[in-house]
Order: C-alpha cells, then sequence, then structure tokens
C-alpha cells in the first residue's frame, strides 16, 4: 500500500482508521489558571503527538509531518464527552524548583531530584470519563506512515499512548488500515458524525440534539527548540454519540467524506 495522496481540497485518496480510548482523559484549554478545565474533542495537534508516540518521533520534531497541506485528520467522537473534577497532589518535574541534593560527592556525579518533604498544592484537574474517539488519518510522510501502520496492525508502540496527561493511558485499535473516503457534496444538509470546522451559523439545528463549541489549536511548527501553534480551529461537535451535527458539504471549506460508517470532515 503506497503513502496516500492528498488532493487540493484536503480529502486523502486512502487513510488508517483507529480508535483511541481511556478511562480518563486531559487536553488542557489554553489560558486557564485555576481550574485546570480539558478541551472536550481531543485537539488536531494532540492527536498528531499521540500518533508521534506510537511511532516514536522525538519530541518538537513532528509538526512538519502534520502540517496543513501534507496530513488530513477526522475526529470523531464515539463515548458521551462528560467530566468530572479530579484533584491530584503533583510532584514537579523542574529541577530549578524545590530540589536537593543529598546523593553524590565532590568524586562523583550529584543527583538533585525533587525535595518531596516540602508542602505541595492540590490542583484540580476537569477530567473526561471514558473518552473514546474515532480517528482517521493521512499523512504524506511515508516514512512515517509506513511505520505508523506498521505498529498499528502490530499493536505496539514505541512510548506509552495516552489521552492528554501520561496517567491516561490510551487503548489503541487499528478499524482499517485502508479506509477509502468517498466525497460528500452538494447543498442538501446531512449528518456529520465527527467534529465539524466551521461556526454554529452553519448548522441546521435539529429536535432534542445538542450541539457544542471549542476552539484549539490544530497546527504546530517548531521555533527554537520548541514549538508554535500556527493555527487554531472553531469545532462544532455533538456531546453524545449516535448523533450529529446537520450541515450543508456546500456550506464549508473542508472536504465532507464517508469513511466506512461514519460521515466525516477532513482537515
Amino acid at each position: 500500500m503506497t503513502t496516500p495522496n492528498i488532493d487540493d481540497k484536503g480529502l486523502p485518496e486512502h487513510c488508517l482508521s483507529l480508535r483511541v480510548a481511556s478511562d480518563w482523559g486531559h487536553f488542557r484549554r489554553v489560558g486557564r489558571t485555576a481550574t485546570k478545565q480539558t478541551y472536550r474533542m481531543i485537539p488536531r495537534t494532540t492527536v498528531a503527538g499521540l500518533l508521534a508516540a506510537i511511532v516514536g518521533e522525538p519530541r518538537d520534531s513532528y509538526y512538519e509531518t502534520f502540517g496543513e497541506d501534507v496530513s488530513a485528520i477526522a475526529i470523531t467522537p464515539e463515548s458521551e464527552l462528560r467530566t468530572i473534577n479530579m484533584p491530584m497532589t503533583s510532584v514537579g518535574t523542574d529541577p530549578s524548583e524545590a530540589t536537593t541534593q543529598t546523593a553524590g560527592s565532590r568524586r562523583s556525579q550529584l543527583v538533585r531530584y525533587q525535595d518531596t518533604r516540602a508542602p505541595r498544592q492540590i490542583h484540580v484537574y476537569e477530567t473526561l470519563v471514558d473518552p473514546v474517539y474515532r480517528l482517521d488519518v493521512a499523512v504524506e510522510d511515508e516514512e512515517f506512515y509506513t511505520q505508523l501502520r506498521r505498529h498499528l496492525k502490530n499493536g505496539t508502540s514505541h512510548y506509552p499512548p495516552s489521552l492528554g496527561l501520561s496517567e491516561h493511558l490510551a487503548r489503541v485499535e487499528l478499524l482499517n488500515s485502508s479506509s477509502e473516503p468517498t466525497p460528500v457534496t452538494g447543498d442538501e444538509p446531512v449528518i456529520i458524525d465527527a467534529a465539524v470546522p466551521g461556526t454554529l451559523k452553519n448548522v441546521v439545528p435539529q429536535a432534542g440534539v445538542e450541539c457544542v463549541t471549542e476552539r484549539s489549536a490544530a497546527v504546530m511548527e517548531g521555533i527554537g527548540g520548541g514549538r508554535r501553534t500556527t493555527r487554531f480551529d472553531d469545532l462544532v461537535f455533538t456531546p453524545t454519540p449516535d448523533t450529529g451535527v446537520k450541515v450543508a458539504p456546500s456550506a464549508l471549506d473542508w472536504p465532507v467524506a464517508s469513511v466506512g460508517d461514519k460521515t466525516v470532515v477532513f482537515r
């Protein structure tokens, strides 16, 4: 199987379909300083990091692989996206803060580690309960795509995949190693299962169906050993399974496609 080409509208000729799930999930919202709130929908950049962990890419090395014109990702919630507040007592990992030196000597390497005798602060994390997402993923990076497909087929991973925090280990299941998206076009509204980029103005209301919106990071680039976000996406989705967002494909700037039994939007 060759690496998928992604056309000028953003639709891949084929893709990997997988499901990720965990008992807990936390995708920290930017700009929050008190209670650590979470996005309901896993951000596109978090998906990139999760897949890079499976392949074993070093930190801050995979942003070009998931660039705007060379990757396509559709994210579909498959569980109710509900949260609880969970207090946690954390030990910091910054060696410059509250560290102590009690090991080593002048003739050997000194070891610095966290001084756990100091008072610690309890942080409250808003945490997703039993989150499940279906991911349809295509990238034009041949080596990355080949490695990712191999790991998914074999059920292996270089680093432990997680949903946000490293404590929230993820279960990953390959659904199809060569899904073929079928374009969905037209002016008639259709029910879209995946998160839809855009605003509520394009959504056709449905009786008894709640739609929510979020704005999260979508694309990043590396800068000087760090990273910065170059694109945010506004998303519309339904927080309950077996419902979808009703919208006309012609009203969107992104390709709508049928993948298996789901109707999704690649972005």
